[in-house]
Protein backbone atom coordinates (compact mmCIF):
# COMPACT_ATOMS: atom_id res chain seq x y z
CA UNK A 1 0.00 0.00 0.00
CA UNK A 2 1.52 3.52 -1.44
CA UNK A 3 0.68 6.42 1.93
CA UNK A 4 -0.31 9.74 0.35
CA UNK A 5 2.96 11.46 1.41
CA UNK A 6 6.19 10.82 3.15
CA UNK A 7 8.16 12.86 4.70
CA UNK A 8 9.05 17.17 3.34
CA UNK A 9 11.83 18.46 2.63
CA UNK A 10 12.62 21.03 4.68
CA UNK A 11 15.13 23.38 2.72
CA UNK A 12 15.78 25.95 5.15
CA UNK A 13 17.34 23.18 7.53
CA UNK A 14 18.09 19.30 7.29
CA UNK A 15 15.11 16.81 6.05
CA UNK A 16 13.18 16.12 8.19
CA UNK A 17 12.45 13.04 10.47
CA UNK A 18 9.34 11.86 8.22
CA UNK A 19 12.41 11.73 4.96
CA UNK A 20 14.22 9.44 6.93
CA UNK A 21 11.42 7.54 7.81
CA UNK A 22 10.90 7.45 3.96
CA UNK A 23 14.24 6.73 3.32
CA UNK A 24 14.07 3.54 5.33
CA UNK A 25 11.38 2.31 3.36
CA UNK A 26 13.79 2.43 0.38
CA UNK A 27 15.93 0.22 -1.45
CA UNK A 28 18.87 0.33 -3.61
CA UNK A 29 19.46 -2.73 -6.49
CA UNK A 30 22.45 -3.00 -9.16
CA UNK A 31 20.75 -3.62 -12.03
CA UNK A 32 21.99 -7.14 -13.28
CA UNK A 33 19.74 -9.00 -14.92
CA UNK A 34 17.96 -8.66 -18.78
CA UNK A 35 14.87 -8.07 -16.18
CA UNK A 36 16.29 -5.07 -14.67
CA UNK A 37 17.51 -3.72 -17.18
CA UNK A 38 14.25 -3.93 -18.98
CA UNK A 39 12.08 -2.26 -15.92
CA UNK A 40 15.23 0.88 -15.69
CA UNK A 41 14.93 0.51 -19.99
CA UNK A 42 11.04 1.60 -19.70
CA UNK A 43 11.16 3.93 -16.70
CA UNK A 44 14.28 6.14 -18.50
CA UNK A 45 12.15 5.67 -21.82
CA UNK A 46 8.57 7.45 -19.96
CA UNK A 47 10.52 10.17 -18.34
CA UNK A 48 12.70 11.25 -20.86
CA UNK A 49 9.97 11.16 -23.17
CA UNK A 50 7.96 13.35 -21.28
CA UNK A 51 10.06 16.10 -21.25
CA UNK A 52 11.43 18.18 -24.33
CA UNK A 53 14.89 17.64 -23.25
CA UNK A 54 16.01 15.93 -25.94
CA UNK A 55 15.50 16.73 -29.72
CA UNK A 56 14.44 13.27 -30.78
CA UNK A 57 12.36 10.42 -28.60
CA UNK A 58 13.85 7.61 -27.22
CA UNK A 59 11.80 4.73 -27.78
CA UNK A 60 13.49 1.65 -27.09
CA UNK A 61 17.36 2.83 -27.32
CA UNK A 62 17.27 3.54 -23.60
CA UNK A 63 19.68 1.07 -22.63
CA UNK A 64 22.41 2.19 -23.87
CA UNK A 65 26.67 0.31 -24.06
CA UNK A 66 27.44 2.69 -21.32
CA UNK A 67 25.25 0.76 -19.18
CA UNK A 68 27.14 -2.03 -19.27
CA UNK A 69 30.43 -0.59 -18.75
CA UNK A 70 32.74 -1.71 -16.13
CA UNK A 71 32.86 1.46 -14.64
CA UNK A 72 29.89 2.30 -14.93
CA UNK A 73 26.85 1.21 -12.60
CA UNK A 74 23.02 1.38 -13.19
CA UNK A 75 21.00 1.37 -10.28
CA UNK A 76 16.87 1.27 -9.84
CA UNK A 77 15.48 2.54 -6.13
CA UNK A 78 12.91 1.01 -4.99
CA UNK A 79 9.73 1.33 -2.53
CA UNK A 80 7.74 -1.83 -1.56
CA UNK A 81 9.38 -3.62 -4.26
CA UNK A 82 8.63 -1.06 -7.00
CA UNK A 83 10.73 0.94 -9.10
CA UNK A 84 10.28 4.28 -8.66
CA UNK A 85 13.63 5.92 -9.63
CA UNK A 86 16.95 5.18 -11.11
CA UNK A 87 20.38 6.79 -11.71
CA UNK A 88 23.54 5.82 -13.31
CA UNK A 89 26.92 6.78 -11.86
CA UNK A 90 29.64 6.22 -13.73
CA UNK A 91 33.49 6.60 -12.61
CA UNK A 92 35.44 8.94 -14.97
CA UNK A 93 39.17 8.65 -15.26
CA UNK A 94 42.35 9.47 -17.56
CA UNK A 95 41.78 5.88 -18.70
CA UNK A 96 38.06 5.23 -18.85
CA UNK A 97 36.41 8.93 -20.51
CA UNK A 98 33.62 7.60 -22.12
CA UNK A 99 30.30 9.36 -20.17
CA UNK A 100 27.83 11.57 -21.09
CA UNK A 101 29.79 14.78 -19.05
CA UNK A 102 32.78 13.97 -21.22
CA UNK A 103 30.43 14.11 -24.32
CA UNK A 104 29.04 17.74 -24.02
CA UNK A 105 32.45 19.10 -21.55
CA UNK A 106 34.42 17.34 -22.77
CA UNK A 107 36.95 20.51 -23.58
CA UNK A 108 36.94 21.03 -19.67
CA UNK A 109 37.13 18.07 -18.05
CA UNK A 110 39.92 16.21 -20.48
CA UNK A 111 42.75 18.52 -19.50
CA UNK A 112 41.90 17.71 -15.67
CA UNK A 113 41.37 14.03 -16.59
CA UNK A 114 44.85 14.30 -18.14
CA UNK A 115 46.25 15.85 -14.91
CA UNK A 116 45.36 12.73 -13.06
CA UNK A 117 42.11 14.18 -11.34
CA UNK A 118 39.14 11.64 -11.15
CA UNK A 119 35.26 12.20 -11.18
CA UNK A 120 32.02 10.24 -10.45
CA UNK A 121 29.97 11.30 -13.56
CA UNK A 122 25.90 10.15 -12.59
CA UNK A 123 23.71 10.78 -15.47
CA UNK A 124 20.13 9.07 -16.38
CA UNK A 125 18.62 9.98 -13.38
CA UNK A 126 14.89 9.38 -14.02
CA UNK A 127 12.17 9.34 -11.43
CA UNK A 128 8.58 8.16 -11.47
CA UNK A 129 6.13 11.22 -11.88
CA UNK A 130 4.04 10.02 -9.36
CA UNK A 131 6.53 8.79 -6.61
CA UNK A 132 8.21 12.08 -6.92
CA UNK A 133 4.29 13.40 -5.72
CA UNK A 134 4.50 11.24 -2.74
CA UNK A 135 7.95 11.36 -1.50
CA UNK A 136 9.49 15.20 -2.04
CA UNK A 137 12.97 14.06 -1.55
CA UNK A 138 13.20 11.24 -3.96
CA UNK A 139 15.45 12.47 -6.23
CA UNK A 140 17.80 13.68 -3.74
CA UNK A 141 17.70 10.16 -2.29
CA UNK A 142 18.09 8.37 -5.44
CA UNK A 143 21.75 11.49 -5.71
CA UNK A 144 22.95 9.53 -2.22
CA UNK A 145 24.50 7.00 -4.87
CA UNK A 146 26.66 9.44 -6.52
CA UNK A 147 27.77 10.59 -3.24
CA UNK A 148 28.45 7.17 -1.49
CA UNK A 149 30.39 6.45 -5.33
CA UNK A 150 32.35 9.81 -4.78
CA UNK A 151 33.60 8.56 -1.13
CA UNK A 152 34.15 4.90 -1.61
CA UNK A 153 36.48 5.70 -5.06
CA UNK A 154 37.71 8.70 -3.45
CA UNK A 155 37.19 10.95 -6.53
CA UNK A 156 37.70 14.60 -6.72
CA UNK A 157 34.67 15.59 -7.50
CA UNK A 158 30.98 14.46 -8.20
CA UNK A 159 29.50 16.35 -11.44
CA UNK A 160 26.61 17.17 -12.57
CA UNK A 161 25.80 18.12 -15.99
CA UNK A 162 21.83 19.08 -16.11
CA UNK A 163 20.07 21.71 -17.58
CA UNK A 164 21.07 25.20 -16.76
CA UNK A 165 17.49 25.52 -15.05
CA UNK A 166 18.27 22.95 -12.41
CA UNK A 167 21.58 24.52 -11.56
CA UNK A 168 19.98 26.32 -8.04
CA UNK A 169 19.08 23.01 -7.09
CA UNK A 170 23.12 21.86 -6.97
CA UNK A 171 24.21 24.95 -5.92
CA UNK A 172 22.09 24.72 -3.01
CA UNK A 173 22.21 21.04 -1.80
CA UNK A 174 25.56 20.51 -2.90
CA UNK A 175 27.09 23.81 -2.83
CA UNK A 176 28.71 23.13 -6.57
CA UNK A 177 31.07 24.33 -8.19
CA UNK A 178 30.19 26.29 -11.47
CA UNK A 179 32.67 24.05 -13.76
CA UNK A 180 31.47 25.59 -17.36
CA UNK A 181 28.33 26.52 -19.50
CA UNK A 182 25.42 26.85 -20.15
CA UNK A 183 25.89 25.80 -23.32
CA UNK A 184 23.61 23.85 -25.70
CA UNK A 185 24.50 20.31 -26.12
CA UNK A 186 23.90 18.52 -29.83
CA UNK A 187 21.11 16.87 -29.89
CA UNK A 188 19.29 18.31 -27.02
CA UNK A 189 16.70 21.37 -26.55
CA UNK A 190 17.87 23.06 -23.36
CA UNK A 191 21.19 24.94 -22.03
CA UNK A 192 23.10 22.63 -20.01
CA UNK A 193 25.66 23.68 -17.60
CA UNK A 194 28.92 21.75 -15.92
CA UNK A 195 29.04 21.52 -11.59
CA UNK A 196 31.31 19.57 -9.50
CA UNK A 197 30.93 19.06 -5.76
CA UNK A 198 34.44 18.59 -3.99
CA UNK A 199 34.84 15.39 -1.99
CA UNK A 200 36.40 17.80 0.35
CA UNK A 201 32.57 19.59 1.08
CA UNK A 202 31.26 15.71 2.36
CA UNK A 203 31.46 16.79 5.78
CA UNK A 204 29.97 20.02 5.40
CA UNK A 205 26.89 18.02 3.12
CA UNK A 206 26.48 15.23 5.81
CA UNK A 207 26.40 18.09 8.44
CA UNK A 208 24.01 19.79 6.90
CA UNK A 209 21.83 16.66 5.04
CA UNK A 210 22.67 13.45 7.33
CA UNK A 211 20.72 12.13 4.92
CA UNK A 212 23.36 11.51 2.57
CA UNK A 213 25.53 9.39 5.71
CA UNK A 214 26.26 5.85 4.63
CA UNK A 215 28.01 3.20 6.45
CA UNK A 216 31.06 1.36 4.74
CA UNK A 217 29.38 -1.76 4.63
CA UNK A 218 26.72 0.03 2.66
CA UNK A 219 29.59 1.35 0.14
CA UNK A 220 31.12 -1.90 -0.07
CA UNK A 221 28.01 -3.75 -1.48
CA UNK A 222 26.48 -0.61 -4.17
CA UNK A 223 29.82 -0.51 -5.45
CA UNK A 224 32.30 -3.10 -4.74
CA UNK A 225 33.33 -5.92 -7.34
CA UNK A 226 30.63 -8.71 -8.28
CA UNK A 227 29.72 -10.84 -11.71
CA UNK A 228 26.98 -9.07 -13.33
CA UNK A 229 25.92 -12.82 -14.15
CA UNK A 230 24.98 -13.13 -10.67
CA UNK A 231 21.37 -12.80 -8.73
CA UNK A 232 21.16 -9.11 -7.53
CA UNK A 233 20.17 -8.17 -4.36
CA UNK A 234 18.99 -5.21 -2.55
CA UNK A 235 20.65 -2.56 -0.52
CA UNK A 236 18.98 -0.93 2.51
CA UNK A 237 20.20 2.69 3.40
CA UNK A 238 22.28 3.00 6.03
CA UNK A 239 22.51 6.68 6.85
CA UNK A 240 20.20 6.22 10.52
CA UNK A 241 22.88 3.68 11.55
CA UNK A 242 25.72 5.77 10.25
CA UNK A 243 24.13 9.03 11.90
CA UNK A 244 23.43 7.38 15.58
CA UNK A 245 26.94 5.94 15.20
CA UNK A 246 28.93 9.05 14.95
Amino acid sequence: MVPSKIGVLDPATQLSKDMFDGLDLLEYRRAVTPEDFEAIGRLRQRAFDARDIYERKFGERVIEDLDYDPDSFVFGVYFQHELVSTIRVSLLTSETRNTPATYIFGDVLNPLLDQGMTFIDPSRLAIETVFTKLIPGLPILTLRLPIIATAYFNADYCLSAVKKEHRGFYLRIFRSTLLAGPYNPPGMNVDAVLLGGSVQQREDLFSRYPVFSFKDSEARMLFGDYEREQVPFCVRPTARFAVRAA
